[in-house]
């Protein structure tokens, strides 16, 4: 607290050089005079933690090669340049090219990719692009039946459900984090290309029979070249999914020298987890609560925009988290306990600095800068309170993205002044994810106590 104290003096010294106003009031921003936009830049301008997430595997460079290869193979089959005399519409011709420019893009992208994670995820967008390029093409120049496609997505299916069934947790019983992380990475890629396999309600390859309503029963929705594409493209991104998830799992097994089963380790965390959420939960607000004084249980009517939405957030994504049924993918269930933990924990702590007067404005620049060094601070702190950095990464590389998403929002903004409510809808990340920061070693701790770690 003598930090937070601090921090906040300097930052009410620093309000005229930054350009902002003084709050009026308890802090309900009620004053609705613009806040300098350089100003606002000036606040959100600095670095934030280098945070990853953790992917403890090393992907092979004949991996990347093998999908960079299929992708152009892909690309290889188009005509080029597309011909203009004939065939297919002007339409369907530009969102051929469209597509293959992106999956060009994204086939750039993998140069400059910063982690394996970021690079396996442009190459399944490159696959997917190319696909529906390639795909939307024959289709158009009657190379390519609806029929082919669909047979492609019931493959797919049948694949990954012989994937899945033949999956087992293994690892070093001596680092159980290690394997929660890597079949949580398994999993998730495994789950994504089930999803891929399956097609929507409003899909070509759903019967009218299937439609939700009796009015969309009745609609008559013929495939056309650019809706079989497109569902091509999302199977040959599955497909690059589950040949992620095969590969992740084999580079993680290959070199383990103590190799056990530890099915039951996970399984048992996910269920002691669950039980530790759901004692979190009981004494959350209810489901429907929304507005500030029910979220803070005080007469909390200008607690301000900021820590407001913050709270509200917070408040359902622990309930949303702790709304999810178990799965077949007990490492993901378990991942998804701890984040609740954290989320619930997060809100309960932030709620009770508000009831206790505590002030989240965002009355000034000042004051954003304010809110924005604390969550800075509080990612350094956890991250280094934490007994388990890797657990902590887990939770925290997302908030760190998107507080630079914040920041880059409200330094382009291209006006002169920004209004203290918009402001405020940006701010709120940085209330959200201190919140979060601050409850996170305890929830590494929970978690790491549910794997006996």
């Amino acid at each position: 607290m003598d930090g937070l104290t601090r921090r906040r003096l300097l930052a009410v010294g620093a309000t005229a050089a930054l350009g902002g106003c003084p709050a009026l009031g308890s802090g309900g921003e009620a004053e609705t005079t613009p806040l300098d936009a350089t100003a606002v830049t000036t606040a959100v301008s600095g670095p934030l933690p280098a945070v990853t997430e953790p992917f403890p595997v090393l992907v092979a460079a004949s991996h990347f090669d093998r999908a960079r290869r299929t992708v152009r193979s892909t690309l290889a089959d188009l005509p080029d340049p597309l011909p203009t005399d004939g065939g297919p519409d002007e339409a369907t011709r530009t969102l051929v090219e469209r597509s293959v420019e992106r999956a060009r893009e994204s086939l750039a992208e993998t140069e400059n990719a910063e982690t394996a994670r970021e690079r396996l995820g442009d190459l399944r967008d490159a696959r997917y692009s190319a696909e529906r390029a390639a795909s939307t093409w024959a289709f158009a120049t009657d190379e390519l039946s609806r029929e082919a496609v669909r047979s492609r997505g019931i493959t797919l299916e049948r694949n990954v459900d012989s994937f899945r069934e033949g999956s087992t947790i293994v690892g070093d019983p001596g680092d159980p984090v290690r394997a929660l992380l890597v079949y949580g990475i398994v999993e998730s890629l495994a789950a994504g290309a089930a999803d891929a396999a399956t097609p929507e309600w409003d899909d070509y390859e759903r019967a009218p029979s299937d439609a939700p309503t009796a009015a969309d029963a009745g609609a008559t929705r013929l495939p056309d070249a650019r809706a079989v594409g497109k569902r091509a493209g999302t199977i040959a991104e599955g497909r690059a999914r589950l040949d992620d998830a095969r590969h992740v799992g084999e580079r993680y097994r290959g070199p383990l020298t103590d190799s056990r089963s530890l099915e039951a380790t996970v399984v048992d965390a996910r269920g002691s987890l669950t039980a530790t959420l759901e004692s979190r939960i009981a004494v959350l607000p209810g489901p429907d609560a929304s507005d500030a004084s029910e979220l803070v249980g005080t007469d909390a009517s200008d607690i301000g925009r900021a820590v407001e939405s913050a709270l509200r957030q917070l408040h359902a994504d622990a309930r949303y988290l702790a709304d999810r049924d178990a799965t077949a993918d007990p490492a993901s269930d378990a991942l998804a306990r701890y984040e609740g933990i954290a989320t619930a924990d997060a809100f309960l702590s932030l709620r009770g600095r508000v009831a206790d007067g505590e002030s989240f404005a965002v009355d000034s620049a000042a004051d954003l800068r304010e809110r924005r060094d604390e969550a800075v601070t509080a990612v350094e702190d956890a991250l280094a309170a934490s007994a388990d950095r890797r657990l902590a990464r887990k939770l925290l590389a997302y908030p760190v993205a998107r507080m630079a998403s914040s920041d880059a929002s409200l330094r382009e903004r291209d006006e002169p002044t920004l209004q203290r409510a918009a402001v405020s809808d940006q701010a709120r990340y940085y209330v959200e994810f201190a919140a979060l920061a601050r409850a996170t070693p305890d929830a590494v701790d929970e978690a790491l106590a549910a794997l006996d770690a």
